[in-house]
């Protein structure tokens, strides 16, 4: 299933973009421009999601339909293939789609796989006419809930806790976070964080508990250990390891994203994290052709490097 690339570009370098979130339309679109390489997206999702922006879908009616564009007007010349990439080819020249009885081959290509996050941060569903009904559903249990808790102080933690807080004022919000800071496991600056925590104290019905965690925060663990939601609905009272209790009708768990690797982890080379080993020049280790961009690429430094160097050589 997908869109054909123009007439203009057949025959030109086809270059195949693994995944379309933000990294990647960002790179298809700068190669598309001026028709010289036959892109190609491929895309498990028919839509472009805005996950940056999603989580004020919990609170705001309809305003997941924002966050889900459809990709029939990403590109001016290379096409969409919207499909599961099962496995990335070793030699980085093919990958093997499910349903596909033939891999797609290419000249080029570029990992963006990016990371995942279980809803509500981020949604799974391919097609996007199913995700409105996901988060109406959401919103109809926070709009009746009268407390809802947050687990997890990192940035989805505190935009989701802010989100309630701010459109349901009659609503108790309680953000549990272990770290003795807010983002403690970040590098901001202690004045950002500071700054982060005043800006959810400043919510009448907020509290912020830090250094310590939620002791019961078991009643359905087959859901989160599937990675299938982040939060549980239901009546609970939750304690922490300070023997501070709150009462939840909605409980949410903020706890961390997970690299999508699964259709290369056993052909490419993955650091300690599982994303993709990388150059300076974003080329995976061992592959001229290949390259990787977005949260699956181990890029931390390697880019500003290059960028020094260059600024030294002009």
């Amino acid at each position: 299933m997908g869109t054909s690339s123009s007439k203009d570009v057949q025959g030109k370098p086809v270059v195949l973009i693994v995944g379309g979130g933000y990294a990647g339309v960002f790179v298809a679109k700068l190669l598309d421009k001026n028709g010289d390489f036959n892109v190609v997206i491929i895309d498990r999702k028919n839509y472009f999601l805005h996950n940056i922006g999603l989580l004020r879908g919990c609170a705001v009616e309809g305003w997941e339909a924002r966050c889900t564009v459809p990709y029939t007007k990403v590109l001016k010349y290379g096409s969409i293939v919207q499909g599961e990439v099962e496995s990335i080819a070793e030699d980085g020249k093919s990958i093997t789609v499910h349903g596909y009885d033939k891999p797609i081959k290419c000249d080029y290509m570029v990992v963006c796989t990016g990371s995942s996050y279980a809803f509500p941060c981020k949604v799974a569903e391919a097609d996007k006419k199913n995700v409105a009904a996901k988060y109406q559903a959401l919103r109809k249990s926070v709009k009746e809930a009268k407390s809802v808790c947050v687990v997890g102080g990192g940035a989805v933690g505190i935009e989701l806790s802010g989100e309630i807080a701010y459109h349901f004022p009659d609503t108790q919000v309680t953000l549990v976070h272990s770290g003795e800071t807010l983002l403690s496991s970040t590098d901001h600056s202690a004045k950002f964080k500071q700054a982060a925590l005043t800006s959810l104290q400043s919510f009448k019905n907020m509290k912020v508990l830090l250094g310590q965690k939620v002791k019961n925060e078991s009643l359905d663990k087959k859901a989160l250990q599937a990675g299938a939601t982040t939060f549980i609905e239901g009546h609970q009272t939750l304690e922490t390891t300070k023997g501070n209790k709150m009462e939840a009708d909605v409980t949410f768990f903020c706890i961390g994203t997970k690299v999508n690797n699964r259709s290369f982890a056993k052909t490419l080379t993955i650091d300690a994290q599982g994303r993709l080993e990388v150059n300076e020049f974003l080329q995976v280790k061992g592959l001229e052709r290949a390259f990787s961009i977005g949260d699956c690429a181990s890029i931390e430094g390697k880019v500003m490097r290059s960028l020094r160097r260059l600024q030294i050589t002009h």
